[in-house]
């Protein structure tokens, strides 16, 4: 009876033990998520730009870094296999010459981790050390994750684009949190998985 006891009160303190570091951690999520993005001058020894699409303002962020001299070469990873350079001018009104020189389109990537093996095998091939990521600020914590994941001897640098979304303000709290909860969930998942592919190997 003493020892049963002990372990129910045990099993309280792990479970309100887990639930504070499960708290503090979406906290952390959220202030990540709410970090301003850096100012364009203020990026020193870049090599490359990749952007990860799937969200608004995404390439034309891009876009806009690799025009005002940061970096060497953009890559845009998971554009639509039947894309092309001149689509992205057109969607984006951005310079021919400048798409022609300096940007390379990936077609592999469906998902966040097929982005990050494409985009790392673009970085091996080019050489590169110092890449600023692109993405929307909700996505950029699992894309930093993944990409650390594949490869610590990168330096990877966050460049946030602040989601429409979330800064709406006719959209609801709920929808909101709905969203950030979502990629919290998804950030959760992918941690796990990494964790067992690691034990497995």
């Amino acid at each position: 009876m003493f020892y049963k006891k002990i372990f129910h009160k045990l099993k309280k303190i792990l479970f309100l033990f887990s639930l504070i570091i499960i708290l503090f951690d979406i906290y952390d999520f959220y202030t990540f998520i709410n970090k301003q993005t850096n100012k364009i001058n203020t990026y020193r020894g870049i090599d490359a730009i990749i952007v990860f699409t799937g969200g608004e303002n995404r390439v034309q962020s891009g876009i806009d870094l690799i025009s005002n001299n940061v970096g060497k070469r953009l890559f845009i990873s998971g554009v639509n296999p039947d894309t092309n350079i001149f689509d992205i001018s057109e969607q984006i009104l951005s310079d021919e010459d400048l798409l022609n020189c300096c940007i390379d389109l990936g077609k592999k990537a469906n998902n966040t981790i097929e982005n990050a093996i494409e985009s790392i095998d673009w970085i091996k091939n080019n050489n590169y050390r110092n890449v600023i990521i692109v993405t929307s600020n909700y996505h950029m914590k699992r894309s930093l994750f993944i990409l650390k994941n594949f490869d610590r001897s990168i330096n990877f640098i966050p460049h946030n684009v602040q989601s429409k979304f979330l800064q709406n303000k006719n959209i609801t709290i709920y929808a909101k949190m709905k969203t950030i909860i979502s990629e919290y969930a998804k950030l959760t998942y992918t941690r796990i998985y990494f964790l067992i592919e690691k034990r497995i190997n």
